[in-house]
């Protein structure tokens, strides 16, 4: 579990609502139906308009990884090359078919599988990276949706506080009316910029970052599978992998 994805989001709402009430303001007051209905409705909007279906479930769905983090285990992934480099270091790469079932990773599966079949490593190394780049632009899509969501919510707040404006000019001869629509605007306003800036954006910010890692921790599996592919040592291949992991 991620814990700064939880602990930011909510320092963030802390810090609106401790810096209203130390000026005075009541809770109650920070909350407007049309504008969170503006607001909300309206950034979503805006960002799925820009987005096919496919990218907007992902984006959704990397929420998860937010949360959880990449879920990558580097210690168990280092001790298992190490384990398939003695394999086919011992008994030859074509004992390697046996262990392929075993091995859950996906990309791992199908490196591990190349090497089983005598693929040239020159190959496989050019199959590796091209779908580790496939999939980190793929993931990376999900950071890109959530950052355009931030980029987009203050102008939705906007168009929100300028309804609220609208409502005072048709009331200018009713001044019971003209309070809600000023609070209107102006919460309008700050849920749009709170939005983008407490959750939205950061949210891209952090996704981007997993995405990174996840990268880099693909990359430390293809050099894994390169070594196997060209003999090297196991323990050697093992010490490369976690120093790659240190720097």
């Amino acid at each position: 579990m991620e814990i700064s994805s939880i602990a930011g989001p909510l320092l963030g709402i802390i810090a609106v609502l401790g810096t209203a009430l130390l000026k005075g303001l009541s809770i109650p007051m920070l909350w407007g139906g049309s504008a969170l209905c503006i607001v909300g409705i309206g950034s979503i909007a805006a960002v799925t308009t820009g987005y096919p279906l496919k990218d907007i479930k992902l984006s959704f769905s990397s929420l998860k990884m937010f949360l959880q983090g990449p879920q990558t285990d580097l210690q168990g992934t280092i001790h298992l090359i190490e384990h398939l480099a003695t394999v086919a270091r011992k008994e030859g790469v074509l004992a390697l078919e046996k262990q392929i079932e075993t091995i859950e990773d996906k990309f791992m599966r199908q490196g591990i599988e190349m090497v089983s079949m005598n693929v040239d490593p020159s190959v496989i190394e050019n199959t590796l990276y091209e779908q580790i780049n496939i999939m980190y632009e793929e993931e990376e899509v999900a950071a890109k949706f959530w950052e355009d969501m931030g980029a987009f919510a203050p102008t939705v707040g906007i168009m929100g506080a300028v309804l609220g404006l609208m409502v005072v000019m048709l009331n200018l001869d009713n001044p019971a009316a003209i309070g809600p629509g000023i609070k209107t605007a102006f919460i309008a306003t700050l849920y749009g910029i709170g939005l983008a800036n407490l959750w939205a954006l950061p949210v891209g910010k952090k996704i981007k970052r997993m995405c990174n890692q996840k990268k880099s921790f693909r990359e430390m599996i293809a050099l894994g599978i390169l070594g196997i592919a060209q003999g090297t040592s196991p323990k050697l291949l093992a010490e490369r992998l976690q120093n790659m992991h240190l720097h």
